[in-house]
């Protein structure tokens, strides 16, 4: 809680006052705002009274206002003990146009109560650690006492009933890497890692609160300068009647969340085609521990609901419902892949079943499936109970090609020489969105497309223009490509046909044939006497049958 009074004194003297109220080992903020009423540019130094209690979050002591702006500088108030005493800051700001810049500050250390409730989970029979980080927020040395309430209760504590379920005896929880819990010194500003153990072995909502107890090192009693402005609530919550009080509680309150491991069977594999839906049935088998104070019998005393919020709420707890409420949710792998996929996949119970022998609830979903465009990936179907724990079943999503969009053909104008066709094309939505234009793989290379990469406008808009190239090189082959457009929520798939060029025979001429060769008849005549060329061979030619024998034999 923090109380704020703000004054305005004369032009040369700003003075302004703050008040704070904060709990011990935490810290409140005050945004201070520094008006510049004139045309001038301020350049202002900072000053700190006290440092230790009242943190200024500025980056170096000098600071620039702007002419007719205001700049806002935060203060942190942490304070040290119990009530007023040293509770007091000055900070001021001086520059050229005015003397100075004055706020005081003041605040008051409050009684610490409970800390936000931290959850840890983990799987059955398997641990996990919390670690509570604790400092000593006074200027001296104490003595520290670590309590588990799980394991035991500490004495003259005052504490309100809602919190009664977290002193409940269990031991999955239990200190670790700490020597000794009692006793434990620690100076000024001291600090200390609590660690604890969570080891889950029944599927059941386990609860433990960490109290640190805190004395004075001399066993003298911490005074509270403010006891009379303390209501009598707070008084009745301290354990006081006077104004000092022998030891200060902080309590850190735990749950800790049991889950189950997952399970052995195959995964289950829904597949679709691309701008496609399917429908498939899910069954997946809850096994815990649902006997007890208020046992399910059978499948009246449970309802089974989609997920309430997106944040995880724990307050307000109740150990016996009057019936259990099983939350279901999808889970992604990633926040990129949420945003893409979450449109894209519904989920919801068709009917449940009980079996009281083995404990075991069986539930039915019907999990629809329509992709937008190709991918692979894992989704997790999570079955949460509040007061029994998780259960979580992976599902592995597989979307295919797309069938194809349209077919273009593209004639081709000759060899080396590029052809192009162009059409339009918009988003499927009201905004803009960006794409990506490319080829699949086996597609020829003959073929290009402008632009690669670009943005489409809405639906209701003329579109972009995309132009496919096509380029041949040789003629009677078939060219063949597969053109994929893609934004972040659509996929098109195009055939392209390169087609070689038409060609067309001449008409109305005549036909002409030319029965003489000028340059074979200016050639000289050369004669040949085989008489005497077959003479002087020596061995067989190569249209012998037998090559290169020789046409003389040797005399014996």
């Amino acid at each position: 809680m923090i109380v704020i009074k703000f004054i305005k004194l004369s032009l040369n003297k700003f003075m302004n006052k703050f008040a704070y109220f904060i709990f011990l080992s935490r810290h409140a903020t005050q945004i201070i705002p520094l008006v510049n009423p004139t045309h001038e540019t301020l350049e202002l130094q900072a000053t700190n009274s006290n440092p230790e209690n009242f943190v200024l979050d500025v980056n170096r002591s000098s600071l620039t206002v702007s002419p007719y702006s205001i700049k806002e500088v935060s203060v942190h108030f942490f304070p040290s003990a119990l009530g007023r005493t040293g509770h007091q800051v000055s900070i001021t700001f001086c520059c050229t146009q005015f003397k100075e810049w004055i706020f005081y500050l003041s605040g008051v250390g409050l009684f610490p109560q409970p800390i936000d409730v931290e959850k840890v989970t983990t799987y059955l029979r398997l641990h996990s650690s919390i670690v509570i980080p604790f400092q000593n927020p006074t200027k001296e040395d104490v003595l520290v006492n670590i309590i588990l309430t799980s394991k035991e209760k500490p004495r003259h504590l005052i504490i309100d009933h809602y919190w009664d379920s977290f002193f409940h005896e269990t031991s999955a929880f239990k200190f670790t890497g700490l020597s000794h819990t009692q006793g434990i010194a620690l100076p000024p500003k001291g600090t200390i890692d609590i660690p604890v153990l969570f080891m889950p072995h029944i599927m059941k909502l386990q609860r433990t609160m960490v109290i640190v107890q805190m004395m004075r090192a001399n066993r003298e009693s911490w005074p509270i300068d403010n006891f009379d402005e303390l209501s009598t609530e707070m008084k009745r919550t301290m354990g006081v009647e006077s104004g000092e009080i022998q030891e200060i509680h902080w309590k850190y309150p735990i749950l800790g969340l049991p889950q189950a491991v997952s399970p052995k069977f195959p995964q289950v594999v829904i597949k679709c085609q691309s701008r496609k839906r399917v429908e498939q049935e899910v069954e997946v088998m809850l096994a815990g521990h649902f006997f007890g104070e208020n046992p399910i019998l059978d499948a009246t005393d449970f309802v089974v609901i989609p997920k309430k919020y997106s944040c995880d709420s724990y307050e307000g707890i109740d150990d016996t419902p009057v019936k259990r409420e099983f939350e279901y949710e999808i889970q992604f792998e990633s926040e990129v892949m949420k945003s893409s996929l979450e449109s894209c996949v519904a989920l919801y119970i068709m009917k449940k079943s009980y079996h009281v022998e083995t404990e075991t609830i069986t539930l039915f979903f019907n999990v629809v499936f329509a992709p937008k465009k190709p991918l692979r990936t894992h989704i997790t179907l999570k079955v949460e109970c509040i007061t029994d724990g998780i259960w979580k079943f992976p599902i592995t999503l597989v979307a295919t090609e797309p069938d194809v969009d349209d077919v273009i053909d593209i004639e081709g104008i000759g060899l080396f020489k590029e052809s192009v066709v162009d059409f339009r094309l918009t988003s499927q939505t009201r905004n803009p969105e960006p794409f990506t234009a490319y080829f699949l793989p086996g597609s020829d290379p003959e073929f290009s497309v402008k632009p690669q990469v670009g943005e489409l406008p809405p639906f209701d808009t003329e579109g972009t223009v995309l132009l496919v190239g096509f380029k041949p090189q040789m003629y009677s082959r078939k060219y063949k490509a597969t053109l994929a457009i893609q934004t972040p929520d659509m996929y098109w798939l195009y055939d392209i046909n390169g087609l070689p060029p038409v060609t067309m025979p001449p008409m109305n001429v005549k036909a002409k044939i030319k029965t003489t060769n000028k340059r074979f008849q200016s050639k000289p005549v050369r004669r040949h006497n085989f008489i005497c060329e077959n003479a002087k061979l020596i061995r067989t030619g190569v249209s012998s049958t037998i090559k290169g024998a020789p046409l003389m034999l040797k005399n014996k």
